[in-house]
């Protein structure tokens, strides 16, 4: 039964990823799914710190959804324009996540900027490792609050309140 339920998830997401490159190759792109996938990767990010907090405000700046989508709906986001959003998603990716972790982001970061030449062949790539690590973050998050009363934590958070 285990091997059915992962032949499934492989199916969907094959059909999903798939699903993102024809939106992205389609005349014209299917732009209002495509800054839909972008929304959600900023809503994921920011749903990571105070929502009334200048962090938050700052992530909402720095991924401007309609910008964004300007820039689709006139044809003139580019390979500098997928650039700076690879970089930008990592980079609060990197400073949200335990250090830890910092090698396996910076090689799926490595992974996406490596996805061949074409949007349709680079989007679903980016898709892909970007909500793989947020995943992993948000896993790592649920286990440290899920561990809070452990001794270990509570040094670790002792520690970390003396450094301030």
């Amino acid at each position: 039964m285990e091997g059915i339920q992962q032949q499934i998830k492989e199916q969907f997401h094959k059909a999903f990823y798939d699903a993102i490159a024809d939106a992205v190759s389609s005349e014209p792109p299917q732009v209002d799914y495509i800054v839909r996938l972008y929304t959600e990767i900023r809503d994921r990010i920011a749903s990571m710190v105070n929502p009334s907090g200048c962090t938050h405000q700052k992530i909402h700046e720095e991924f401007d959804v309609e910008f964004f989508e300007q820039l689709l709906r006139n044809n003139v986001f580019d390979g500098n324009s997928l650039l700076g959003l690879v970089n930008t998603t990592f980079k609060w990716i990197e400073m949200l996540q335990t250090p830890a972790r910092d090698a396996s982001t910076a090689e799926s970061r490595q992974r996406v900027l490596e996805a061949r030449t074409t949007m349709a062949e680079i989007v679903p790539v980016y898709i892909k490792e970007v909500h793989t690590t947020l995943d992993t973050v948000d896993q790592d998050m649920k286990e440290f609050f899920d561990n809070i009363e452990h001794p270990v934590v509570q040094e670790m958070l002792r520690r970390s309140l003396q450094k301030k």
